[in-house]
């Protein structure tokens, strides 16, 4: 849609932190301003609403908001966002719907671009992209950050100047953000204490049938699912983005059996959502392993001979086959320690139903371990798993992607199961 206004005003000093549109050079900030429309939001005003369907983001040019989100039925507030931030991009990338309250502080201008027209600005602008992604992450991050009892940040923003974002700019371009794994929660520190270690790893995430946009539906979709999985244990946990998958570390004050239990009871559900939302290209099979040992940590990140073992364990064969002959959601492989004393207690809080014995030998490494498949595909599904997509003919496998990358389901002139022939 096009833009009738005049000349692009002057630059006027920058109001909000980590600004978006600063980020921005002037051929980029064009292009949005084609893209989008103008409009003005009154103080009070609800820009964006909890549950309701992304079909919009918008450009702060003017004005502030806050950002807030339902916890146990308080509102409970994450962010103030002004001059120069995108907000609703997050719900956007994922083709979802809004998971936070955007309401204007005082009187609010900014550009409103459809999340269509939006996804067809990042494809163009993979620059933008990595701002985008960035500021997703940076974004969770954030929200782990504890509150005051009221709801309010610890540390509000300084809105004593508010300003106004120029819409055009001469002046030179502020680094484009690094692309360092963020940490989700708190940073610990640890010193050799037994710790509960998880690692995931997406099945086939570096496979040739997907692209970047699909990965990173994929890498957010997984980070989400696992943050809401933790719920209240993650402000206590470690959590690093390994790009195909999650490193989890439980301090050892929280019991093996607790943290599995959480995300056992939650990510299978969460895995069946996504992939029923979900196309081919971005569905996810997930593989997880535990084991529990001594960690320690630096200024580089953790380390410990349990991440290599579970490491070791994603790996196993057995493991492998399964997930490609049973195609499905998540498969879960235990060491032989965690079965024995969080899994396989009789009457315990873990079902230990559909648990099997496997030998893993991988590399130097070899143990026993137990293995559980979750949520297999039914027997007359033939659709195969996203890592077998580069086996079928062209012709099925541009109908998948294209389906995949929509964010929904296939076209409905075509039949819902992949004929291999």
């Amino acid at each position: 849609m096009g833009n009738s206004r005049g000349p692009l005003p002057p630059r006027s000093p920058r109001t909000a932190p980590e600004s978006f549109w600063d980020a921005l050079n002037r051929a980029e900030r064009q292009t949005f301003i084609s893209l989008a429309r103008e409009r003005t939001f009154a103080g009070g005003a609800t820009l964006m609403r909890e549950g309701e369907p992304a079909d919009h983001v918008i450009v702060i040019l003017s004005g502030w908001t806050r950002i807030s989100v339902q916890d146990h039925g308080r509102e409970r507030v994450i962010a103030e966002r002004g001059p120069g931030q995108l907000v609703g991009e997050r719900a956007a990338l994922q083709v979802s719907v809004r998971s936070a309250l955007v309401v204007a502080l005082e009187t609010v201008k900014g550009l409103v671009m459809r999340t269509d027209d939006f996804a067809a600005f990042l494809g163009a602008h993979s620059d933008v992209l990595s701002i985008v992604e960035g500021q997703v992450y940076e974004r969770l991050t954030e929200e782990s950050v504890p509150r005051t009892p009221g709801g309010a940040s610890p540390t509000p923003v300084d809105r004593t100047a508010p300003g106004e974002v120029a819409l055009g700019r001469t002046a030179s371009y502020p680094a484009r953000p690094s692309a360092a794994r963020p940490l989700i929660g708190q940073p610990h520190a640890f010193h050799g204490e037994n710790c509960t270690v998880v690692l995931t790893d997406v099945v086939g995430f570096g496979s040739r049938s997907r692209n970047d946009d699909d990965r990173l539906i994929i890498r957010k979709s997984l980070l989400e699912m696992t943050w809401t999985a933790l719920g209240e244990l993650r402000e206590r946990c470690y959590c690093e983005d390994r790009g195909d998958g999650i490193l989890l570390i439980a301090p050892a004050d929280i019991p093996t059996v607790g943290i599995l239990r959480t995300l056992f009871d939650a990510l299978p559900n969460a895995l069946k959502r996504h992939n029923r939302t979900y196309g081919p290209c971005v569905q996810i099979q997930l593989r997880l392993a535990s084991d529990v040992g001594p960690v320690t940590s630096d200024d580089r990140g953790v380390q410990g001979e349990a991440i290599i073992r579970a490491a070791r364990l994603l790996e196993a064969p057995a493991l492998k086959r399964a997930m490609v002959r049973d195609r499905a959601d998540l498969g879960i492989v235990a060491s032989g320690f965690v079965y024995d004393t969080a899994i396989g207690q009789s009457g315990g809080p873990i079902d230990s139903a559909g648990y099997v014995r496997i030998h893993v030998h991988v590399k130097e490494t070899t143990q026993q371990a137990w293995m559980k498949i979750i949520n297999p595909a039914p027997p007359d599904d033939c659709l195969p798993s996203p890592c077998d997509f580069r086996q079928l003919p062209r012709r099925v496998l541009s109908t998948c992607q294209a389906a995949g990358r929509a964010g929904g389901q296939l076209p409905a002139n075509q039949p819902r199961r992949c004929a291999l022939g």
